[in-house]
């Protein structure tokens, strides 16, 4: 069995990363995907949308993406957890 040191040798902190990229100052939309917008349904499949100010559980899903919102609805923050 391989060592697996979080942070290190896996491919969470990439994929985050890539996310990142992809949707932080963007709004979700049902369809639309363009420079300002980016779709909902190209999120991943395991994904949840955080709006501000909203209670989320604590259970742990490294495949998970976390999807942020400000206020305006704006994404602010992604990550697995």
């Amino acid at each position: 069995m391989p060592l697996v040191v979080p942070g290190i040798n896996n491919n969470t902190d990439d994929a985050q990363m890539e996310w990142a990229n992809k949707l932080l100052g963007k709004k979700l939309s049902e369809t639309t995907h363009d420079s300002t917008s980016f779709a909902r349904k190209d999120l991943p499949k395991e994904h949840r949308v955080i709006e501000h100010g909203s209670m989320v559980t604590q259970d742990h899903k490294p495949d998970r993406l976390n999807v942020h919102l400000d206020k305006d609805g704006t994404i602010h923050h992604v990550d697995f957890k």
